[in-house]
């Protein structure tokens, strides 16, 4: 795909989920009353294309990087065909067999990686993610490099390694995704019955606020069901978090001062 072609779909989804989102955020408002042209909505935008068009590429490379040498000592081939078609036991099940392990495992997987992520050392990184005051779907892209990079190669890894192949993980990329999206949307939605099986708008929007009573918790990307397991999950009844973004407002502004702002942090090793 040409950057050209890349560039126009991103300006088409930004476009559609706008409106989507401009719709349902004023008909179950998450945080009334916030504004529309919000603090930080140009940074953001800036995140909407580099993380696709940039962050990526480094993404895809850095998985590469770290498969060929693990495939090479588990004697597999490196061509293209042999890796996209999988091996072992796990090609011989069906496809909603896979789809639910992929699911389950990676879920799994992510919830200890977000919450390393937490911890001393990847949470100058992190941090960036959380900078954002007021929360929308759109907050779900700002996202530093290396935390993709990482999350992305923590995930990746064991799957190919499994015996699955790439393209059966790539299918439940664009659901992730917009699952992903829609956990950052200003909405009170709380899944109802189902708080406990799915993540929420509201179960996540718990974990990015500054409020002391929810810190370090939520940390499941799909399936609430880690954090319950792990002691991490908190989202009370009747109650929706109001105040957003970093505790010590150390993140700055700005999408390139955010790049360069872990760096500069680095061995400093403040915690969330």
């Amino acid at each position: 795909m040409t950057a050209y072609r890349q560039i126009v779909q991103l300006i088409v989804a930004l476009a559609v989920l706008t409106a989507l989102f401009a719709v349902l955020e004023r008909l179950w408002p998450g945080k009334p009353l916030q504004r529309r042209l919000r603090r930080g909505l140009g940074t953001d935008l800036v995140y909407w294309f580099f993380t696709p068009l940039a962050t990526k590429a480094v993404s895809k490379a850095a998985v590469a990087a770290a498969l060929v040498p693990l495939l090479l000592v588990l004697g597999r081939p490196l061509d293209a065909s042999s890796i996209q078609a999988g091996f072992g036991p796990v090609t011989a099940l069906p496809a909603w067999a896979q789809a639910a392990l992929i699911l389950v495992t990676g879920d799994f997987i992510g919830y200890w990686v977000h919450r390393a992520f937490h911890g001393r050392w990847l949470w100058k990184f992190h941090a960036v993610h959380h900078s954002s005051t007021e929360l929308d779907w759109l907050s779900s892209v700002r996202l530093h490099p290396v935390n993709d990079v990482v999350a992305r190669v923590c995930q990746a890894v064991p799957f190919v390694l499994l015996g699955f192949s790439p393209l059966v993980v790539a299918a439940y990329i664009p659901f992730l995704t917009f699952h992903a999206i829609a956990l950052h949307a200003n909405v009170s939605w709380t899944f109802g019955p189902l708080r406990h099986v799915v993540s929420s708008p509201t179960f996540h929007r718990w974990h990015h606020t500054r409020e002391d009573e929810a810190l370090d918790r939520n940390f499941g990307g799909l399936l609430p069901v880690w954090d319950l397991l792990f002691g991490t999950f908190y989202m009370p009844k009747g109650k929706l978090p109001t105040e957003f973004g970093v505790k010590d407002d150390a993140v700055p502004e700005g999408f390139l001062a955010q790049l360069v702002h872990p760096i500069r942090r680095a061995g400093r090793g403040a915690g969330p």
